[in-house]
Parts: structure tokens; sequence; C-alpha cells
């Protein structure tokens, strides 16, 4: 049996096809699939504030957050990062660095009970952790913001 250029060219051209649609398939299916159906209407997405600081007690017909509302929280998110990366360099002992972040948190009474609270609690317990290997209990973390 003799095989032409032809038909090896035809071959090899078929056999590349096939391969690089097989590969198209199995890594961009989701873009194609996108590409061929028609466009839905967008689904709009939470703000991710509301995502990361919700809690299911809270009602859901609260007043929208704005950027005046949420600056204090970033001012105390940014100034607790500080204070406890600096505490982590440093070896603060726990009760010291319990100290510090109840006196950050007095700085800012109004984000005490509101929606930001939760957020701000689990953000003290992971950054201590990380930074300064002190792990709170959750009966601790409730302690740092009585007063």
């Amino acid at each position: 049996m003799v095989i032409s250029w032809s038909d090896y060219l035809l071959t090899a051209f078929l056999v590349l096809v096939f391969y690089y649609a097989a590969i198209l398939l199995i890594y961009y299916r989701k873009d194609i699939k996108h590409k061929l159906l028609p466009a839905k209407t967008p689904v709009s997405k939470p703000p991710i504030d509301s995502v990361l600081f919700s809690s299911s007690s809270q009602e859901q017909g609260r007043d929208k957050l704005d950027a005046a509302s949420a600056a204090p929280m970033h001012s105390l998110v940014d100034e607790l990062q500080a204070y406890v990366s600096q505490s982590g360099k440093e070896g603060i002992e726990k009760e010291d660095l319990t100290h510090g972040i109840k006196n950050l948190l007095l700085k800012y009474p109004d984000i005490q009970g509101s929606i930001f609270q939760e957020g701000i609690t689990n953000l003290i317990a992971v950054i201590a952790e990380n930074s300064c290997d002190v792990h709170f209990s959750a009966e601790e973390l409730s302690d740092l913001w009585k007063t």
C-alpha cells in the first residue's frame, strides 16, 4: 500500500484540526458556551461589604452603606492591621495586645453594634493569629468590645 503526499498531508491536517478542537473544547468550554448562547440579563452582584459584614439577625431593609458611613471602619481596619503587625514584630504578650486592641476599638465607638462589628471581630482573630500567633476565643473576642 502506497500513501501519497496529498493523502499524508490531508490526514495530518485532519488530525491536527481534531486535536486543537478537542483542546479548545476542554479548556475553553465555558467561553465558547457564552459566545454561542444568547446573552442573558446580567445578574447584579451584592456589594462586597454586604456579603462580608452581614449577619442573619440583622434586618435586610437597613439603609445602604455609603463611603461616609464606611470611612471609620476603614480607618479602624488600617490601624488594627498596623498595630497587630507591629506587635507581632515586637513579640508583645497577649494581655498587652488585648489592651491595645481595646484602646483602638474605644476610639471608634460608632462601630460597636453596627453591621461592621462582626467583620472587625473576625479580622482581629485572623490578623492576631497570623501576625502574633495569638489565638483568641470567641469569649475573648466579644470581651474586646466591652468597655
